[in-house]
């Protein structure tokens, strides 16, 4: 009971008590965070709270003359730790854990002190990938390929796309159109470009990812082959009627052909019955 009095009269004070300005820490989801307080020299900690502030007061972890407990009813439940030097450990940080810490801090003589930290969680970016699609049209200058290059991390938070090209110090405006903040580049390619690399980067505060591709592979344009003027659909409606057209006449031969051989059959039957004397 004397405890949570305690506990209370301090929350109190610390309402009143001049607060430092607020620490930024870098959480990684799926791994511990450590949030360290600065203890004033000749400061000596009899007691301290650490609670949650965000996005609803919680209290997390307390220390009282030696003792300390973290088996409080937050989200941090089983999840946090507190080290002797009062510096408390959140083990598999998630997403939601983004937010204000509270550290209130009591000497001996009854000081306070606060620190306010702030967590900031992120996401790996992870699974980067780079997407192509072309487009030749009929008003397309010879030998040119306009493609769009779409890159895409399915992991990350708070994740920003950049392009670059290889031994190109920046890419020309006139050839180079930028879409949905970067993540989607218009080229222009011509000819010269054949072996034009193009690198997407995402990164993030605690990651940073590349891929690589060299988009005249997908113009379908090869070196010495001269481009189709016909797709597949206008090959098979050219082809198909011949191919009905040729059946039609091997049939009709194979037709005829049976047909000959019958009558030229029936014939020999008439001439061997003519030949044969009839018996008186």
């Amino acid at each position: 009971m004397a405890a949570w009095l305690l506990l209370t009269l301090l929350l109190y004070q610390a309402l009143l008590a001049a607060a430092h300005g607020s620490v930024q820490v870098t959480g990684i989801v799926g791994k511990p965070v450590l949030l360290h307080v600065d203890v004033p020299p000749g400061f000596e900690v009899r007691d301290a709270i650490w609670r949650y502030l965000s996005p609803k007061e919680e209290l997390v972890a307390t220390f009282f003359r030696g003792s300390s407990e973290t088996l409080y009813q937050s989200r941090f439940h089983g999840r946090s730790r507190l080290h002797k030097n009062l510096t408390l450990e959140i083990g598999q940080v998630e997403l939601g854990d983004n937010g204000t810490f509270s550290a209130l801090l009591v000497n001996t003589r009854g000081h306070i002190e606060t620190r306010t930290l702030h967590l900031a969680v992120y996401e790996v970016v992870s699974q980067l990938a780079v997407q192509v699609f072309t487009s030749t049209g009929q008003n397309s200058s010879a030998g040119a390929c306009e493609v769009f290059l779409t890159c895409g991390a399915s992991k990350g938070t708070n994740v920003t796309y950049s392009w670059r090209r290889a031994e190109a110090a920046q890419l020309h405006a006139g050839t180079h159109s930028f879409f949905e903040a970067g993540q989607v580049l218009r080229v222009q390619l011509g000819p010269g470009d054949r072996t034009a690399c193009y690198t997407c980067t995402a990164v993030n505060t605690v990651s940073q990812v590349s891929v690589t591709i060299v988009p005249w592979k997908h113009c379908h344009k090869e070196e010495g082959v001269a481009a189709s003027k016909y797709d597949y659909r206008d090959i098979l409606l050219i082809a198909l009627p011949l191919a009905v057209l040729a059946i039609s006449m091997v049939t009709m031969g194979i037709l005829h052909s049976w047909k000959r051989s019958g009558k030229h059959r029936i014939a020999s039957l008439a001439d061997a019955c003519e030949a044969e004397p009839v018996p008186v």
